[in-house]
This record gives structure tokens, sequence and C-alpha cells, in this order.
């Protein structure tokens, strides 16, 4: 079975959850580089604030703050289901689909 690199990270998402139960920041940090564009934005509306319009600015920043409390609350909903989702799993099939992932990755990178 080929894995895109989003199930991959999943895979091992969920292996190292597996050892250690997931916290909200946990989980927002494992992918830290999806933060940019937040963080990105926010800057953004803080210049509009101060140097365009403030109204913009404000609208701006209730928007982004929205959107940052949206992913906090998925995240603690992640949190909370944990425990149903780690009983649910079949932690061998995991294992062996991350396995196998790894081996198809090292294969294609050994052709010439």
């Amino acid at each position: 079975m080929n894995l895109t690199k989003y199930q991959k990270r999943h895979l091992d998402a969920l292996v190292t959850f597996q050892k250690k139960n997931p916290t909200v920041w946990s989980l927002i940090a494992f992918r830290p580089l999806s933060l940019i564009p937040i963080v990105f934005i926010i800057g953004l509306s803080f210049a509009f604030y101060y140097f365009v319009d403030p109204l913009w600015g404000m609208f701006i920043i209730g928007m982004s703050a929205g959107a940052i409390l949206r992913i906090f609350s998925h995240a603690r909903f992640s949190v909370m289901a944990w425990p149903v989702t780690k009983e649910v799993t079949d932690w061998a099939k995991v294992e062996a689909l991350r396995d196998e992932g790894k081996l198809n990755q090292s294969s294609t990178a050994q052709r010439p």
C-alpha cells in the first residue's frame, strides 16, 4: 500500500500518542509549521489596526481569534475522544502500516 505523506504523519502521531496520552498543546505542537499562516495573519491584522483602519484591524483580529479558538477546540475534542480511539485502534495494524510505509519509502529512494 502506498501511503501519502499525510497518512505517514498520521500513523507517526498515533504511535507517538499511544505511548503518551495527548494534550491540547502536544497536538498543536506536533506540527508547528502549520501555525505559521496564523501568526502571519495575526501580524497582518495588527498592521491593519495600527496603519490602515482600526475597524478593519479589529475585524481581522476577531476573525483570527475565532480561527484560533476553533483550532484549540478541535484539539480539545480530540483529547477528550482519545481514550475511545486508543481502545478501538488495532495497534498491530498501525505498526504494520507504518513499517510498510517506511519500507516503500526506502525502496523508492534506492531506485535509479
